[in-house]
């Protein structure tokens, strides 16, 4: 009886290492495909797949406009994206995102010529003051903000970030042409894939 007890015990003890071995392996890092279903998705902050969703649909609607399917190429300074979010991240994921898909379809030119992080305004005040000097001047500015949503139901919790971008008519100060994008995440926990 004494050893079937030990051989008991004995495979009890493999299969709990087995299942622990199994366990470690599965919590290695390893490296996933940005934006893909693998990746984690955060209910309480921007994931690397919420700046190329946002990005890809933004950018697609706004090369739409006219002014981009001209023979001439308009030139476009990217302004500051303001984050209105309670996630601290660095707005340049999103703004270097959009400025190589603008690059990418090959409609228009990205300025970095002029400082536009104080807003278009102020490039409007500085093209003005240039005139026909040599510096570019760019025809627009492209501005944004991130913002969040928030909500609860029992356990589950629910938040939105809502992407708005905006381009603005130098010359003119006038908008002429908006974007949004919302994505919204549901859940208890946070979770991998989307």
């Amino acid at each position: 009886m004494k050893k079937q007890i030990r051989i008991l015990s004995a495979g009890t003890l493999a299969v709990f290492s087995v299942a622990l071995a199994a366990g470690c392996a599965a919590d290695k890092a390893r490296y996933v495909e940005a934006g893909g279903p693998e990746t984690v998705v955060s209910l309480n902050q921007v994931d690397i797949q919420d700046f190329q969703t946002a990005t890809d649909a933004l950018v697609a609607d706004m090369l739409l406009w006219d002014a981009f399917s001209g023979t001439k190429k308009p030139v476009v300074a990217l302004s500051r994206v303001v984050n209105d979010t309670t996630d601290n991240f660095n707005t340049d994921l999103l703004t270097n995102k959009v400025q190589e898909s603008i690059l990418k379809s090959r409609k228009a030119v990205v300025s970095m010529s002029m400082s536009v992080d104080r807003g278009a305004d102020v490039v409007r005040q500085d093209a003005a003051a240039l005139g026909a000097a040599q510096t570019v001047v760019p025809d627009l500015t492209l501005s944004g903000k991130i913002s969040e949503v928030a909500a609860r139901a029992g356990s589950t919790k629910q938040v939105s970030y809502v992407f708005s971008l905006r381009l603005v008519d130098v010359k003119t100060g006038n908008v002429v042409w908006m974007g949004e994008k919302t994505l919204t995440k549901q859940g208890e926990k946070n979770a991998v894939g989307w």
